[in-house]
């Protein structure tokens, strides 16, 4: 591996450790077992004391993990074994492929609500495959973590990959969740996105579909509808269809749009966060609207054009509070600079794929 590679790859683990998703150690494996790099939460650390006495705990966790990768290449053979989770005593041990030359083992604080740190894993082993196979494009892509606030209702199903009962694959490690699926499935996914006259919400589109960005502004006149695919890693054989509506914020446009609201799988609610009035409209007109005719469906609140935060008039705080309260995700995004664009509608897809798993 090149050193270029191995630097990316230590930053996007360090990243992945910072985020706050409760991952405590990441360790990368090659297909025969061989570590690749591993990132410990006790590299953050500035208290030497502090780091000393860790260092103990996580010598015995890797050691556990190593073990426990030898048992699964030995019982369920790496290449078929897909994903799972196990519980120890004090962790929970995440297990995922990261293209066809390694696999990611996430350690995790065993109060980790997985089902946030499920869809954040599935991207980092998407850029940690991408890196090891050269296709990593950093003007499309970047090693940070998104910080999409999921509210607590979010579900990826996993009870319904509980395993029932499990040998212990090591000592005091039972697998708690196998992710397999023989069924192949193509998953529609209908995403509208709403707001204000521009905030961004064309740039958004465009970002995820990885189109040239663009200064100068065009407003959509009516509503632009496109098509994206997208393969979660680790699921090569099922697809997700985007459909993206990106409907114009102009006062004409809104007395026509209830009839293209039906069958949308998830709604994008777009504010400008230099303008107080695309953030009051956003949740007083566009949200309520939305919400009252498509009801329980996944809502993301977006606070985009991160790029002039020197003119915020709306803080990161006021965003995420309003979100919690409507029971909706929150991240903030440059649609300009494409920061946290890829991610987002990602991690909506993932979360839709595996609800569509859940009810096939």
């Amino acid at each position: 591996m090149s050193v270029n590679k191995e630097q990316d790859i230590i930053i996007l683990l360090k990243n992945f450790i910072k985020s706050g998703y409760d991952v405590e150690l990441v360790f990368l494996y090659n297909r025969e077992g061989l570590l690749i790099s591993k990132y410990e939460l006790n590299e953050l650390s500035q208290d030497s004391n502090h780091k000393k006495d860790m260092e103990e705990v996580y010598g015995a966790i890797s050691g556990l993990v190593d073990n426990l990768f030898k048992r699964i290449s030995m019982q369920y053979d790496i290449k078929n074994f897909g994903t799972g989770s196990f519980d120890t005593p004090d962790h929970r041990i995440i297990f995922l492929e990261a293209g066809p030359e390694a696999v990611m083992v996430c350690v995790c604080n065993y109060k980790a609500d997985l089902n946030r740190v499920f869809p954040i894993a599935y991207l980092v082993v998407e850029k940690i495959a991408q890196i090891l196979e050269g296709s990593f494009d950093v003007k499309y892509n970047s090693l940070d973590i998104p910080k999409l606030n999921i509210y607590r209702e979010f579900d990826l199903f996993l009870e319904k990959y509980k395993v029932k009962e499990s040998e212990p694959l090591a000592e005091d490690v039972i697998l708690k969740h196998h992710i397999s699926r023989e069924k192949k499935v193509d998953v529609n996914f209908k995403l509208i996105i709403l707001g204000s006259a521009s905030v961004g919400k064309t740039t958004l589109v465009n970002s995820f579909l990885n189109k040239e960005q663009t200064t100068n502004y065009r407003p959509t006149i009516g509503m632009n509808i496109s098509m994206q695919k997208y393969c979660i890693q680790g699921f090569k054989d099922e697809i997700i269809n985007f459909l993206i509506y990106d409907y114009a914020g102009q006062e004409f446009f809104k007395r026509v749009r209830h009839e293209y609201y039906t069958g949308a799988n998830c709604v994008f609610v777009v504010y400008d966060i230099t303008r107080r009035e695309t953030f009051d409209e956003s949740i007083d007109f566009w949200f309520k609207d939305a919400k009252k005719e498509l009801g329980d469906i996944p809502f993301v609140i977006i606070g985009n054009k991160l790029d002039l935060d020197g003119k915020r008039q709306i803080s990161t705080e006021e965003g995420k509070k309003k979100a919690e309260d409507l029971r909706s995700f929150f991240i903030e995004t440059s649609a300009l600079y494409n920061k946290n664009v890829i991610d987002t509608f990602k991690l909506i897809g993932i979360g839709h794929f595996f609800k569509i798993f859940d009810e096939s």
